[in-house]
């Protein structure tokens, strides 16, 4: 939990971002937003895939299969709250139920990763 903690500023912006992949709406409209914020972000992006993989779709993966799920967007104080709790547990009671419903989330992440690579590639440099 500390490196979390401790890269709150950076990583909000990407929490948020990400959790826009498990609105109950057309997703695809949401990648522009998100590839920016993730093209703005210093994380790499094999580290933004264990971001998305390991911290925000434990927490948001049920909203995928609800019937009626949210889509107008998650607390930002309740996302952070209840990320950085499940932070706090071991390692290998998170890794219990990392997996399900990853293959869904995966299908954006492919999408969206070379997007945010060539938008980094086109920034100028600093």
């Amino acid at each position: 939990m500390s490196q979390a903690l401790a890269d709150l500023p950076a990583r909000l912006p990407v929490w948020l971002a990400l959790s826009d992949l498990y609105l109950d709406t057309e997703v695809a409209a949401f990648h522009p937003h998100i590839v920016r914020t993730l093209a703005a972000s210093p994380y790499a992006l094999d580290e933004l895939e264990y971001i998305l993989l390991h911290e925000v779709h434990p927490l948001l993966r049920r909203n995928l299969a609800g019937v009626s799920g949210e889509w107008a967007g998650f607390d930002p104080d309740w996302l952070v709250a209840s990320i950085l709790r499940r932070l706090e547990r071991p390692r290998w009671w998170r890794a219990l139920s990392d997996g399900w419903l990853r293959g869904m989330v995966r299908a954006e992440w492919d999408a969206l990763r070379p997007r945010i690579a060539a938008a980094r590639a086109a920034a100028p440099p600093l």
